[in-house]
Order: C-alpha cells, then sequence, then structure tokens
C-alpha cells in the first residue's frame, strides 16, 4: 500500500539541535544525569546510541520529550510515538534529572527519492547533491533539515534571498520508504543595495574608504559569500572582527529588490 501523508513542514524538520539553552529564566533546564528509555520493540542498540546521545545534556525540561522523539527519528523512526518523561533529581535542587520515558518506535523507514517541483534556478541533480543522505539510508529528520539550509543558502548564491522550500513526504508503508517532493517557491532575485555604517568611526576617512570599496558591489546580483569576502578584505578598516555576525545586519527591500548591509560601530550620519 502506498500512502500519501501530507504533515506541516515544522513537524518534519523541527528541533534538528540538541541541547538547547534555556529560552529564559521562568524556563527550568536541567542536565540529563541518567535516561532509560522503556520499550518493548526498540533494539538495544538504537536504545544505547540515543542515551549516550542525549545523557549529559542541558536542555529545558519542557523539551525534553522531544529531544527523544527527535533522536528517534534521526534513526529512521519517523512516527514515534514517545510518553511524557518522568523525572527524579538525585541532588539538591532540580537542576540534576534522571530521566524515564517510554516510546513506541513504530516501524523504522528509509530515505527514498527526494524530487523538486517548480524549480528553475538550478539543476534536479545540484539539488540533490545538496542533501547528503542517498537514497537507502534510514531517515535522518536533522540530517534532512541541514539539507534544507544547504539548499536556501544555495539559492542566496545566485540572490534569491526568499525561497522556500515546503516538504511533502510520502511514505510507502510496505516497503518503509520515505520520498520527498520539494514544492520550491524561488521568489525573486535580489541586488546588492547600500551599505550603512553605525557607530563610532576608529579613524577619520575609514568611514569613505569602506562607502567606496563597496561601490563595486552596488546593483550586482547578491552573494553572502561574495559579500563574506568583502568583509574579510575590509574588516582591517572596520572596527569589529568580519565574523562578528551581531555586528553586521541586512535587511531586504522589496520594492527595490535590494539586499542592505548595515555594519556597527559607526556614526548614524554616515551612510550612502
Amino acid at each position: 500500500m502506498h500512502m500519501l501523508v501530507r504533515v506541516l513542514v515544522v513537524s518534519l524538520v523541527a528541533n534538528a539541535g540538541l541541547g538547547q539553552p534555556c529560552p529564559n529564566e521562568l524556563e527550568r533546564c536541567v542536565r540529563i544525569n541518567k535516561l532509560v528509555i522503556e520499550s518493548n520493540s526498540l533494539p538495544d542498540a538504537d536504545r544505547e546510541r540515543i542515551t549516550r546521545l542525549l545523557q549529559q545534556k542541558r536542555d529545558p525540561e519542557s523539551y525534553i520529550g522531544e529531544r527523544i522523539r527527535q533522536a528517534l527519528r534521526d534513526v529512521g523512526y519517523f512516527k514515534a510515538v514517545v510518553d511524557e518523561p518522568k523525572f527524579t533529581y538525585p541532588t539538591k535542587g532540580r537542576e540534576i534529572a534522571n530521566v524515564t520515558v517510554k516510546v513506541e518506535p513504530g516501524a523504522q523507514y528509509r530515505l527514498g527519492e527526494i524530487r523538486f517541483r517548480r524549480a528553475t534556478v538550478f539543476p534536479a541533480a545540484q539539488l540533490r547533491d545538496v542533501f547528503s543522505q542517498r537514497n537507502g539510508d534510514l531517515f535522518n529528520a536533522t540530517e534532512f533539515s541541514k539539507g534544507l539550509d544547504d539548499l536556501r543558502k544555495l539559492y542566496g548564491t545566485r540572490g534569491y534571498v526568499n525561497m522556500v522550500a515546503s516538504p511533502v513526504p510520502s511514505i510507502d508503508e510496505s516497503r518503509r520508504i520515505i520520498d520527498l517532493l520539494l514544492e520550491v517557491n524561488e521568489g525573486e532575485a535580489y541586488d546588492f543595495g547600500r551599505l550603512y555604517l553605525e557607530g563610532v568611526e576608529p579613524r577619520p576617512g575609514v568611514g569613505k574608504v569602506l562607502l567606496d570599496s563597496w561601490k563595486p558591489l552596488e546593483g550586482k546580483r547578491y552573494n553572502p559569500v561574495e559579500l563574506q569576502h568583502w568583509l574579510l578584505a575590509n574588516h582591517f578598516d572596520w572596527k569589529v572582527s568580519a565574523l562578528a555576525s551581531d555586528s553586521i545586519r541586512t535587511t531586504v527591500d522589496t520594492e527595490s529588490r535590494a539586499v542592505n548591509v548595515t555594519l556597527t560601530q559607526w556614526p548614524n550620519s554616515i551612510n550612502r
């Protein structure tokens, strides 16, 4: 039997990372001292792998059940069901926890084909190569999520900064295979826009040097790789490291289809 399953994108790729910081002081984080996974059907090798992966990790308490589910999905248990974890605290306070959880892994699935619909900028073979998993590998939700991120980066090199790829899984239950169709909305291509400098100019005249060096980029098709090269080439004239992402801000101007770039640490009056 071949069954088509449509799910929200967030269900397929959510929580790809493990070991998240507490989002705020109201969210209690715990370090998992011991993890016990109770299941009548999960193989010992997979149980041990997931236990090793999650023990000693620090996570918000409310996220741990989803972390366990994601770890199961990363070894092919696409429809795993995870009960609410139970916590005990072996020390004073509640920062260290022993966790017991019941899981029903269900069937283990492998990756079938990844296909693309309405993708015109790149050949399908090049898009497929962005995803590290090969046909026949155990389905891994985290690796697939990374592939989606890399797909967005690839489109970004051609200026398609708003590209969205929505996965629609199709599950063949008889073969335990997951095929994925990516519905691609490429959007419009964007160009390099204006450079803005904010903060304190480190030396007189440095702002003008940077603005002059930006002129060859302005109006060209936007490419974040080329932006990084420009930052590296000019970081000596800039107060902070070229890799300090919190000091680089990009904004998309949909009307002019341009990506404007702001470097902080410069006076607001210096801009182009």
